[in-house]
């Protein structure tokens, strides 16, 4: 066992974990001052200068954003219990079983009207009442001398927190997910550009001289289901899909923590609804870029088995479907130029960049419908040719072996093509969302390039659907 856990992952290299144990050990140490410096353990703190430390560890999260939610709850749940100890010791001052009653009452009111999302602050109250009626009693001070101490103590605690998070190890979880967001369409970009330049060297591949017997040609689908794994992908391609998947990822971990966080007045806050929708379309696309990766796989598959006299090379289907994925990346191109402009620091967020020229960006995304027509209409064209191919071909053995998987393959690809089209322009729908439920309200006139003029209010409510959203910019 001693050995299993030497050979263990050192989680030295986390950044995550290491900030965690980092900014937990100097806000400790800084809590520390409470108990080693007399004047501050014996006149200001006396006998409970340890609620300082206790409360630095356990408001310290490795997220930004759920450490902030648990300063704020334990806060709050201190207040409460310190109102609800004062009346009790007001009204019973002496009475035992009352106060234990009374404690027993806050417990299961606590417990019961506990918010599921956010269960600390409850639980804490009811904690802190036995803390302070019977730890004032044991102290032999009066509850009216017990709270405010412990009040400011736990006050403290949560400054120092604040202090360490905010200005030692600054890191805020809204921040990554608004940078998460701009770099997702250029990982999309780099995918779509290496895919379409693996994509376009298939048709050079040298096929047989001769017809194959090999067995594994008895299952047409042969490719689709096992035969593509031995086809390696190239590692400019392997690392495009690694970093849309890990930008996605961080996104995702950290939407949470982001909504729970404080703006503090320097911040706009994350719309719930809007995030949430583009992240499951998100999901939803690498979902279909994974689709595409083995359909390019297989139909590289199909190339080193046809025979190079095989008439299906002369349609050059992977030229199409290069050209297509091609034409995805290079609109994903020019939304991330504008993103540049219009977010210069990287961040989906207003301030650097007046509201018309947001407007502009994120219109853009529309533009993947015509994409979409564009690449349906060069491969209705390429597959009448390829079925007159095949009525003609159908005599040989060669073409009636290849015919369904390989077919097969060219559909799912471009169905993957056309997915993730699809997904990107409902990408752009959310992102309208989010700029009007979230960014400051303005009053902006389109100009000629987005339309005819109107006046566009951002800044809503955030209950408007889809449809509002999207008519909200005018194309």
């Amino acid at each position: 066992r001693l050995l299993s856990c030497l050979k263990m992952k050192w989680l030295w290299k986390d950044i995550s974990k290491r900030r965690l144990a980092t900014k937990t050990a100097v806000g400790l140490s800084l809590a520390s001052l409470w108990v080693s410096i007399p004047y501050l353990n014996g006149h200001l703190a006396y006998t409970h200068s340890v609620w300082v430390g206790i409360t630095v560890a356990t408001i310290s999260l490795e997220k930004t954003g759920a450490a902030y939610t648990k300063a704020l709850d334990r806060l709050w749940g201190t207040l409460i219990a310190a109102a609800y100890s004062l009346l009790i010791g007001k009204v019973f001052h002496v009475n035992a079983i009352a106060k234990l009653l009374a404690l027993t009452l806050i417990t299961f009111v606590s417990t019961l009207l506990s918010n599921p999302n956010r269960p600390y602050a409850s639980r804490y109250a009811a904690t802190s009442v036995g803390s302070i009626l019977y730890g004032s009693f044991d102290n032999k001070m009066l509850v009216d001398d017990y709270v405010p101490t412990r009040i400011m103590l736990i006050f403290v605690g949560v400054t120092i927190f604040l202090f360490v998070e905010l200005i030692i190890f600054p890191r805020s979880s809204r921040t990554i997910v608004q940078s998460s967001t701009v770099q997702l369409f250029e990982d999309l970009e780099q995918f779509f550009y290496q895919s379409s330049k693996s994509c376009s060297v298939i048709s050079s591949v040298s096929g047989k001289d001769k017809e194959s017997n090999d067995k594994d040609f008895v299952d047409p689908l042969w490719m689709l289901r096992h035969g593509h794994k031995e086809i390696d992908v190239t590692s400019s391609l392997r690392d495009s899909v690694s970093a849309v998947k890990n930008t996605f990822a961080l996104a995702k971990v950290e939407m949470r923590p982001g909504t729970l966080e404080p703006s503090l007045g320097m911040n706009v806050s994350l719309d719930d609804v809007g995030y949430d929708r583009l992240l499951s379309e998100s999901e939803n696309m690498i979902v279909q870029i994974d689709l595409l990766v083995v359909t390019l796989q297989s139909l590289r598959g199909y190339y080193c088995q046809i025979s190079k006299e095989h008439p299906v090379r002369d349609l050059q289907w992977p030229s199409l479907v290069s050209a297509s994925l091609l034409r995805i990346a290079q609109q994903l191109s020019e939304i991330s130029d504008e993103f540049r402009l219009v977010f210069p620091h990287g961040l989906f967020r207003p301030g650097a960049s007046n509201i018309t020229q947001i407007i502009g960006a994120v219109s853009l995304f529309r533009r993947f419908a015509q994409v979409r027509l564009s690449i349906l209409a060069d491969v209705e064209d390429r597959h009448a040719s390829y079925l007159d191919l095949d009525d003609i071909d159908r005599l040989s053995g060669e073409g009636a072996r290849h015919t369904p998987g390989f077919r097969l393959t060219l559909a799912l690809a471009v169905s993957a093509m056309l997915g993730v089209a699809q997904g990107l322009q409902n990408c752009g729908r959310h992102l309208e969302r989010i700029v009007e439920s979230s960014f400051p309200l303005e009053e902006v006139k389109c100009d000629e390039n987005y339309g005819h003029t109107a006046a566009i209010q951002f800044g809503g409510s955030g209950d408007s659907n889809d449809s509002q959203s999207s008519s909200t910019l005018n194309r």
